[in-house]
Parts: structure tokens; sequence; C-alpha cells
């Protein structure tokens, strides 16, 4: 006969917390890394007016930002693998989660403004 075991310090609801925040990193390292390759093979979406419009020129602007969207996405993977790390030690502590990370807030934040500015200098300019 099944015993019924007492949830000590939410950690059934933690626990999947962790595992999500840690998946949602991963998905943004995927979606950077594949803007990085669009970059590097220089592929876009053509327009419905000019078919050939889908190939772009290299250049070297466009390389330059290849190079820093997957210097992101490294970045993004080592921050949710530290944000898992520690707030698996606080959980095994059953410390609250109440005190949030300014770390990994300021990374986040650093990554988002490389994505804004990628995402406004490709609108302005053929990189």
């Amino acid at each position: 006969m099944p015993k019924e075991q007492e949830i000590v310090a939410s950690e059934g609801r933690d626990f999947p917390m962790l595992e999500r925040n840690l998946l949602s990193h991963l998905r943004l390292a995927i979606l950077l890394s594949l803007l990085s390759s669009s970059l590097l093979l220089r592929a876009r979406l053509p327009t419905p007016s000019d078919p050939g419009s889908a190939q772009t020129p290299p250049t070297k602007t466009g390389t330059a930002v290849a190079i820093i969207e997957v210097v992101a996405a490294i970045t993004v993977i080592a921050a949710g693998f530290w944000e898992y790390w520690q707030g698996y030690a606080d959980m095994r502590a059953q410390r609250g989660f109440l005190r949030a990370s300014q770390t990994h807030l300021v990374v986040l934040s650093v990554v988002g403004l490389v994505v804004f500015a990628t995402c406004l200098m490709l609108v302005s300019t053929d990189v």
C-alpha cells in the first residue's frame, strides 16, 4: 500500500519551476544560434515582389554580429545552469526563493540588449 509523504518546502512545485526556467534558457539559446546561423549563411525570407532577395552578399558586419549572437547563446546557457544550480542549492537548504539574483538579471538584460540591437541593425541595413 502506498505511503503518503509530506511535501516539505513545496519541493513538488519548486523543482519543476527550476527545470522549466532552465528549458526556457535553452530555448532562447537555440533561437539565438538560429539567428547566428541565418546571419552566417546570409539567408533571409524573400519578398513576394523579388524572389531573388533571399540571398544577400557576404559582409564582415554579418559575421561579427553572428559571432556576438553565438557568444550571447553560450552566455544564456551558462546563466541558465547557474540559476538552476543556485535554485537547487536554495531548495536543498530549504530556503525560500524570495532572494533574487541580480547577476542573473544583469546578464540576461545584456543579452536582451544584444538581441534588440541586432534586430534594429537587421531592419535598418542589409547585413
